[in-house]
């Protein structure tokens, strides 16, 4: 329970406006880049991401939000009006994670100016270390603390051209949500974070036939057939099959093989109480070539180490899918399956 593999959290950003003596400078990172003419643009900014099946809830308390741009002042956006929460000019807003999967969002910035050009960083201070705060519920119902290093989280930048726009700040928690085990709290860290243009950005969803995880050797002789599912998904694909590996970072404390994969992002699987089938999302996603596998005995990947998880499992389960701007896509994974 406690290696959380296998879910994706997601920060949006659509474009907001912020009062006009915030100006930047009118070109890219480092001023080489006045096609906007300091024009404004419009920006917006929401949190959204995906199931995590062995926990509860995933709540953090944001306290500010920081736009910077190479050579100017930093834009602090420190008062919060977001409807959804009922909140008005609130000093910091409290939100679980798990609320808002998939492409669901919640928008905690509009209607701010900003002038067009390029932002070097985006900084999400988070209010830490007390559960009554930031907090992790497991399966449980204990309740582990957040903590985020130096409190804030520091995130890759964007570009904005005038009139309104739209991004994604994804978390990946496979990634970035590491229990530790010596000071019983959970690290959130912008390990696998990345930010989307929401009007480029492709998704990715489908079904997942049950025969998989309890009819297909090996996976049918698990205890817990339910326990354990991922769906991998690798960039720049297609990669070969020996080179899949489990989530892990440059700090992994065990041995990488030589060519093993880290996956893009990783999911889980939800089961539709309505209908009884299981189904899994990924959602803001670059466009590009993909390699897709799923692993059914991935409950113990680490954050942080490679494991040598066995991907695909079953063998057959890897598909080879690209993606185009704005594509919503569709692959369904099932035995002898082809998603073309």
């Amino acid at each position: 329970m406690d290696n959380i593999s296998g879910y994706l959290l997601a920060l949006a950003l659509v474009a907001v406006l912020l009062p006009s003596g915030l100006s930047g400078c009118s070109c890219g990172f480092d001023c080489n880049n006045d096609r906007n003419d300091n024009k404004p643009a419009t920006l917006s900014l929401g949190f959204s991401d995906e199931p995590l099946e062995d926990l509860k809830e995933v709540v953090i308390e944001v306290d500010r939000v920081t736009l910077q741009r190479t050579g100017e002042e930093d834009i602090v956006i420190d008062s919060f009006t977001i409807s959804e929460l009922s909140l008005v000019d609130a000093d910091s807003f409290q939100m679980d994670l798990l609320d808002y999967q998939g492409l669901n969002q919640l928008l905690v910035i509009e209607n701010l100016e900003l002038t067009s050009g390029s932002y070097s960083h985006l900084l999400v201070d988070i209010l830490g270390d007390d559960i009554n705060l930031s907090y992790v519920q497991q399966s449980d119902d204990s309740l582990k603390p957040i903590t985020v290093s130096g409190g804030q989280l520091s995130l890759p930048g964007f570009s904005l051209d005038t009139g309104e726009q739209a991004f994604t700040v994804e978390f990946s928690l496979a990634q970035a949500l590491q229990y530790q085990q010596s000071a019983d709290n959970y690290l959130l860290t912008s390990t696998g974070v990345r930010v989307m243009d929401n009007d480029t950005a492709a998704s990715l969803s489908g079904r997942v036939s049950s025969d998989l995880f309890d009819s297909v050797s090996p996976c049918d002789a698990k205890e817990d057939p339910e326990s354990g599912n991922r769906i991998y998904l690798y960039s720049n694909g297609p990669v070969a099959e020996a080179n899949l590996a489990d989530v892990f970072t440059s700090s992994s404390s065990t041995e990488v093989p030589s060519g093993k994969r880290a996956p893009y992002a990783v999911a889980s699987m939800a089961e539709d109480v309505l209908t009884g089938t299981w189904q899994y999302s990924v959602g803001f996603i670059a466009a590009g070539d993909y390699t897709l596998a799923f692993a059914c005995d991935a409950g113990d990947d680490n954050p942080v180490d490679y494991d040598g998880i066995s991907i695909a499992l079953p063998v057959d389960q890897v598909y080879q899918i690209t993606l185009d701007a704005g594509e919503r896509a569709i692959c369904d994974l099932e035995p002898d399956a082809t998603c073309s």
